[in-house]
């Protein structure tokens, strides 16, 4: 697993990550998509094929560390460590180095931001995910490793500036950023590239 053109897509979903998919293999990418439930994203993943994508799906929960290790140890070798993106970076890493580089980015919301108390637990979810994303883009940096967190600060709706069409658009221009670039945040806030964080 060690292709440079290999986008591992962890909770696919049929919106955003339905987008992001369709985006890469445009590209050429060869596909590896994550989901609680194939069934949800069967659709997406007949399209890509039919179109002569190499698409992969497998079954797993992102929000179990144990379950989503299990799915990918196949495809990487992984380590011990709690946390969907823990145990993705844990299995990713490895073949991105060998690889020499690639790019990780978790995807989080504006209640990272906000932290309303109703929402407290969704809350803190959103700010771990941030610092963890934050600490590997630390880490490695020095790798050719581009880690950052992409804070989507709207609610995705077709046609409008949080399409997840324009989202996915986003997400290819973060991951092809040159290195004196990039970024440990990224703030989409429905314009075609993301900022910065400030």
């Amino acid at each position: 697993m060690t292709d440079p053109r290999h986008l591992l897509l962890v909770g696919t979903g049929p919106g955003l990550g339905a987008a992001v998919a369709r985006r890469f293999a445009r590209e050429g990418y060869r596909l590896t998509l994550v989901a609680r439930s194939p069934e949800t994203i069967a659709t997406i993943a007949q399209e890509l094929r039919a179109a002569g994508t190499d698409v992969a799906v497998v079954q797993a929960d992102a929000g179990d560390a144990a379950s989503l290790r299990a799915a990918l140890s196949p495809l990487y070798a992984a380590s011990d460590g709690p946390g969907g993106a823990v145990v993705t970076a844990q299995v990713a890493v490895p073949a991105m180095r060998a690889a020499g580089g690639g790019t990780l980015l978790f995807t989080g919301g504006g209640f990272a931001d906000a932290l309303p108390e109703s929402l407290a637990t969704l809350s803190l979810g959103k700010v771990a995910l941030r610092a963890v994303a934050t600490m590997l883009a630390r880490q490695l940096r020095d790798d050719n490793i581009h880690a950052g967190s992409f804070t989507i600060l709207g609610q995705i709706v077709a046609g409008t500036p949080f399409d997840a069409d324009r989202v996915a658009d986003a997400y290819w221009a973060v991951s092809n950023a040159q290195p004196d670039a990039w970024r440990e945040e990224y703030r989409f806030e429905g314009a075609e590239v993301p900022a910065p964080a400030s």
